[in-house]
């Protein structure tokens, strides 16, 4: 590939990577995809012979992908700990279920034998 058709390409995949996607759009992609586009903005930025200005906007769009990893990683965990509470929720009746038999047990048995 001569340096002309080089430059080229690489000029398309920058312009595809800073094409900015919709909301929904984003949502759409997965995670392996998100990595992949947050990790070749990254690798732009430390290409030799880039300005300042765009490197922050290759940092900028990475940060997109980046904070859209964290609203879903923040989800899943949303969702972890609602499962976590409803079960401590179980355990706490179960005990309380345990604690209420043991007094009447206990009950029963210092009746049988007065």
């Amino acid at each position: 590939m001569d340096p002309g058709e080089r430059k080229r390409v690489e000029m398309e995949r920058r312009g595809r990577l800073m094409r900015g996607e919709s909301l929904s759009e984003l949502r759409a992609l997965t995670e392996e995809e998100l990595h992949e586009k947050y990790n070749a903005l990254m690798e732009l930025t430390s290409a030799p012979n880039i300005n300042r200005d765009a490197q922050m906007r290759y940092v900028a769009r990475a940060r997109v992908y980046a904070d859209e990893l964290v609203r879903r990683e923040t989800e899943r965990q949303g969702k972890r700990m609602e499962k976590l509470t409803t079960s401590m929720y179980f355990v706490g009746w179960v005990g309380v279920a345990v604690a209420v038999v043991g007094v009447v047990l206990s009950v029963l048995t210092l009746l049988a034998n007065v």
